[in-house]
């Protein structure tokens, strides 16, 4: 989106909003200008406190800054909302946003929702009359380029190591624990010199207990890593195995070798953009309908897929003795 708007309009203000902990993702891309935070999780309850609900009417109210044109490509009731209180000239949205998010649009554009995600924002892109450009290029923040290399020298990470995300916020989606520890010590058996796990700050216990099987090998960066230095781990790495998550996608941006790993989110509408073809999923998952958000799903849908299925695919796509060597 951002590149396309920028060769569209090169001599635009462009702004981004962004929820709050992810602006590392953006804040370094060439095209946009301003990173506008929401703090979603301080707003979420603004009708229990007056004072919350304070702040979350100078947040919207600070949208309204002079836009010529708006976008929401997420398509759901705040981002609706957002649009809307950008005042801009002409909003534009998806005539089947959820949760009435359409009623913030002006033009209301009906794209077919069975397309992956980021055709659905560049097909929203074309008509509303902006040429479409699929760059998918990441930068990182230089303040996240100086922690990673902190990180690199304290870990003795070299230009060996594959990068790990075995974490999601729905149970639904995380491969079983033990079949990370289990591809880890695969991967060092091959050569690979460190196996590096990239996760959240709260997610630092459950990363930390699949480092334990080989600690001297095995670091997790999930206590001291920002999205940024995240981001930058992704790039240097000989390849990234993942579940469906952020750390996937910024794969994509920066070109690193990827296996993602799927069960009740479908990789064509979700998956790594241009890289379906690197995307697992057992048979079960792709018959079934059940919904990432059932609680009662547990992570069945991702048992389906085997450590040698991900080390063949892995092996196919990177040469890990020629890394090594």
């Amino acid at each position: 989106m951002a590149a396309s708007i920028r060769d569209a309009f090169p001599s635009c203000r462009l702004d981004w909003v962004v929820q709050t902990g992810f602006e590392d993702a953006i804040r370094a891309h060439p095209a946009v200008d301003t990173v506008i935070s929401f703090p979603r999780k301080s707003l979420s309850a603004w009708w229990r406190s007056p004072r919350v609900a304070r702040k979350t009417l100078g947040f919207f109210s600070s949208l309204a800054n002079g836009y010529d044109m708006a976008f929401d490509m997420q398509g759901l009731g705040r981002s609706g909302l957002m649009l809307a209180a950008s005042r801009a000239n002409r909003r534009i949205g998806f005539s089947n946003a959820r949760e009435f998010g359409w009623i913030g649009a002006n033009e209301r554009y009906a794209i077919p929702k069975n397309l992956h995600a980021v055709d659905r924002m560049l097909e929203l892109l074309q008509a509303s009359g902006v040429h479409s450009i699929p760059d998918m290029s990441l930068w990182v923040p230089p303040d996240c380029e100086e922690g990673w290399a902190g990180l690199r020298s304290r870990y003795e990470i070299s230009d060996s190591y594959v990068a790990l995300a075995p974490t999601s916020r729905w149970g639904s989606k995380q491969w079983p624990a033990e079949r990370w520890q289990s591809l880890a010590q695969r991967l060092l058996e091959s050569g690979i010199d460190k196996v590096v796990l990239l996760g959240a700050p709260g997610e630092d216990v459950e990363l930390a207990n699949i480092a334990s099987v080989q600690p001297e090998k095995i670091c997790s960066l999930a206590a001291e890593s920002s999205v940024g230095m995240s981001m930058a781990a992704v790039r240097d790495a000989a390849a990234l195995v993942a579940n469906d998550s952020a750390m996937l996608h910024a794969a994509v941006g920066f070109n690193t070798p990827l296996i993602g790993l799927f069960g009740p989110t479908d990789p064509a509408i979700s998956g790594p953009y241009g890289h379906t073809e690197d995307a697992l999923r057992s048979a079960e998952a792709k018959n079934s309908t059940a919904h990432y958000r059932d609680s009662g799903l547990g992570d069945r849908l991702m048992r389906g897929i085997e450590v040698d299925d991900v080390l063949n695919a892995l092996i196919k796509r990177v040469d890990l003795k020629s890394r090594n060597e």
